[in-house]
């Protein structure tokens, strides 16, 4: 049918005129019926071995920097995921600001976030030897059950190299974005110790300049990766623009904070995982919350 300016779309109209311009139709399909979809290279827009540069570009911050650097490294063992991580990238070259700039990325941004989306993070992930699975997980991070049936944040990945399951690649539960809470530890998958039948999650397999775009109420993990083949790529991430919080408090001296007893700090922010720059987020403050902030309760 014919897509006409519907005030009452709020600009969603346009979106879904340029979705159906660029031949994505079947791609917000997968979106809305699986939860995941893969938007194959040709049709993201980007110049040919963009892929390709901000891979060079991630080796070379590696090539420079102390893994220690980040904090998460210091946790090996007990870090979400395993591997380098690169945060806060948009101040580091203009390529990453490039890839969150891409017209298709802001395209499923608003999309899946409404026009009035922010950039949540931009945060390279890699793995250049074997390495354990992520957890079965949605990246609707602290939202307590049940989700929201339209999901607060999205995931838009390049994808730098093959992704293939004996590389590590991500897996989905296709059609969990419609459970609307998150996964326990029985429904981890039982390569990664978990109840939860293989077969159950579907690997993403795609190619170097792909885009994988996912909502945030998706239940995704990865893989085990058993080769020692590079595997690598960019997470940016959207949320809709309630989930910022109107006011800061980080002017508020150390001294008044200190003066007002442990909680206090927490509820004003100061010992909030999130805000970091590239030292990404601090373990021991994501620690304080997890107990809690995804039960209904939290």
């Amino acid at each position: 049918m014919e897509i006409g300016n519907w005030s009452s779309m709020a600009g969603m109209d346009d979106v879904y005129r340029q979705v159906r311009g660029r031949g994505l139709e079947t791609n917000i399909a997968e979106l809305e019926t699986f939860g995941f979809t893969v938007i194959p290279r040709e049709k993201t827009g980007a110049p040919a071995g963009f892929a390709e540069q901000l891979l060079d570009k991630l080796q070379a911050i590696i090539a420079d920097e102390d893994a220690l650097t980040v904090e998460l490294n210091k946790h090996e063992d007990t870090k979400p995921a395993a591997g380098r991580q690169l945060f806060h990238l948009l101040a580091r070259d203009q390529l990453f600001i490039d890839a969150m700039m891409n017209p298709v990325v802001r395209l499923m941004a608003s999309y899946t976030m409404g026009l009035s989306y922010r950039l949540a993070g931009l945060v390279a992930f890699l793995k250049d030897g074997p390495a354990r699975p992520t957890a079965m997980h949605s990246d609707s991070v602290g939202v307590p059950p049940p989700l929201p049936a339209y999901s607060t944040v999205c995931n838009v990945s390049w994808i730098l190299t093959d992704y293939t399951v004996e590389n590590g690649t991500l897996g989905f539960v296709p059609g969990s974005h419609r459970y609307r809470r998150h996964p326990t530890q029985a429904e981890q998958p039982q390569f990664a110790g978990g109840a939860l039948p293989d077969d159950t999650v579907a690997p993403l397999i795609a190619p170097p300049g792909s885009l994988a775009v996912f909502t945030g109420n998706t239940w995704h993990c990865t893989f085990p990766k058993k080769n020692d083949v590079l595997r690598a790529h960019i997470a940016t991430s959207f949320a809709r623009n309630f989930v910022y919080p109107p006011e800061s408090f980080d002017d508020l001296p150390d001294e008044i904070v200190a003066g007002q007893g442990p909680d206090f700090a927490r509820i004003i922010g100061r010992q909030d995982w999130q805000g970091y720059r590239s030292e990404g987020p601090k373990l021991e403050n994501m620690a304080l919350v997890h107990g809690t902030y995804q039960s209904q309760y939290g």
